[in-house]
């Protein structure tokens, strides 16, 4: 064991944490401080109890009274709170528990604007952590130079600086746990050492309440104010009254071999979302997606048609209350990791090829859309623009009521647009090749050149997604027209 683990552990029994002796603690210089299974664990087990006096708060700091009479709060409160403790040294409370933890995680926030331009072009983080470095130094010459520069308080300005600020933040976000109504946000010792693995938990976070005696479970989150969508990392359980309200706990959710990790969930989460807030990624990540932006469908529709056209046709689908995902100031449509887009590209690659009759029709007839649920308000609009009395594109039924709503969309017309969509979302990559990325990735040291490492597990993923969708998109168009050719009688 080394020397900063045991300091850790005697940390811990100082603090009244309380662990179970089937836990062993790991400490690599490669991969950091991990948690294994000394022998075999139950569901069910309790392993771990923690007091919430030793959880680092903005309530439990030292720099209580500073942070809340500056009226900071949230994870901009607990980034300073964490600063401060460290500018402390062995005299603060948690020292023994800052020793273990690294001076900053590997996440893109802190990576150099070079970095992020090299290494994250095209992918869905480049713009997003561009936007994020802005914010938080803004966050830091709104809120933290002023701390600074008040003589009363005495500050250290290497300890509060823009970039000891950025190194607390990447620590908040990727380690801080929601412990309580009371708390907020919070770093948890111990707690924050299982490391994650998609769809494998094995040990659950809960934290105990007086105030309920019912068993609901809510979710946790992250502290990430950055983040549009809270994405869960914990989910906290409110047990009953009899119980401790002060203490938090760990339990294993599924049986762990003696010799084997025991790993948290952070939730269900795609590469970028994990390289974001965690700084590492997963190859075949079941969640991982690509977007493509609605700017860049425009662009294509307005060079394909013009600028009129296209903004007509947008309109009538903003009209028939459709939009994209938002984020920040973009809007977008996922593709999944399937490759297959989302309903709502869809429906708008539909209104762009609409005949000028059966626009027109769809404009008159809006009004009918009013209440009516997704799935009968794709219907109708297929109903609405028939080509024939009794025949819509493809040969639809007008009666037909498939499972699957977006087999109504996937026009000819639509399937030979989502191709070249998916050629400009791919060349915002640069002049590389997917095979050129493979082989790097192939040659890449995950642990001398972890930066390079991950930004191509994701550049890889995200572009073999697009490569999914021409598949699809060509897939569906070659079914359409066998479906074509076929006599009346004999289509299904």
């Amino acid at each position: 064991m080394t020397r900063r683990l045991r300091a850790f552990k005697r940390w811990m029994r100082s603090q009244g944490i309380d662990w179970s002796d089937a836990l062993e603690l790991a400490d690599s210089a490669v991969e950091g401080v991990s948690v294994w299974a000394f022998c075999d664990l139950r569901e069910g087990d309790l392993v771990v109890t923690i007091p919430k006096l030793a959880c680092l708060t903005i309530r439990t700091s030292k720099a209580r009274d500073m942070i809340e009479g500056a009226g900071l709060a949230g994870c901009l409160g607990l980034a300073v709170a964490l600063m401060y403790e460290r500018s402390l040294g062995p005299e603060s409370p948690w020292h023994g528990y800052l020793q273990l933890l690294p001076e900053r995680e590997c996440v893109p926030l802190v990576w150099s604007l070079e970095e992020v331009d090299s290494l994250l072009v095209g992918t869905e983080l480049h713009k997003i952590v561009k936007q994020d470095k802005c914010f938080l130094y803004e966050d830091w010459k709104e809120s933290i130079e002023p701390l600074i520069l008040s003589r009363p308080l005495k500050l250290d300005p290497d300890s509060f600086g823009v970039e000891q600020y950025f190194s607390a933040k990447s620590l908040v976000s990727s380690r801080s746990f929601e412990i309580d109504g009371y708390h907020g946000f919070g770093m948890v010792p111990l707690a924050d050492l299982f490391n994650h693995k998609t769809g494998a938990e094995n040990v659950h976070f809960t934290s105990i309440s007086s105030r309920s005696s019912s068993d609901d479970e809510g979710d946790g989150g992250i502290c990430d104010e950055s983040a549009d969508d809270k994405l869960s990392d914990v989910d906290l359980s409110t047990r009953s009254s009899g119980e401790d309200p002060t203490v938090l706990e760990m339990i294993i959710v599924r049986h762990v071999e003696a010799g084997s990790e025991v790993f948290n969930t952070y939730g269900s989460m795609g590469n970028a979302a994990l390289l974001h807030r965690y700084g590492f990624t997963e190859p075949d990540n079941p969640y991982d997606i690509v977007n493509i932006d609605l700017d860049l469908v425009i662009k294509w529709c307005s060079s394909s048609f013009s600028n009129r056209y296209a903004r007509a046709r947008l309109s009538l689908w903003r009209q028939l209350k459709y939009s994209g995902c938002t984020s920040q100031n973009s809007e977008y449509f996922e593709i999944s990791f399937n490759g297959e887009p989302q309903i709502e590209l869809l429906v708008l690659l539909y209104i762009i090829f609409l005949a000028e009759d059966a626009y027109e029709k769809l404009r008159y007839l809006i009004d009918s859309f009013e209440g009516v649920d997704e799935s009968s308000n794709i219907t109708n609009l297929i109903k609405i623009t028939k080509s024939k009395c009794g025949e819509t594109p493809g040969n639809i039924s007008c009666h037909e009521a498939p499972e699957d709503v977006k087999e109504l969309m996937l026009t000819e017309n639509v399937c030979s647009a989502l191709i070249p969509l998916a050629d400009m979302r791919e060349s915002l990559y640069g002049s590389a090749s997917l095979e050129d990325d493979k082989n790097r990735l192939r040659s890449c040291c995950h642990v001398k050149e972890r930066k390079l490492y991950h930004s191509l597990v994701l550049r890889v993923s995200e572009r073999t997604i697009l490569g999914r969708l021409r598949a699809y998109a060509s897939s569906n168009s070659k079914r359409k027209k066998r479906k074509l050719k076929l006599p009346k009688s004999k289509i299904i």
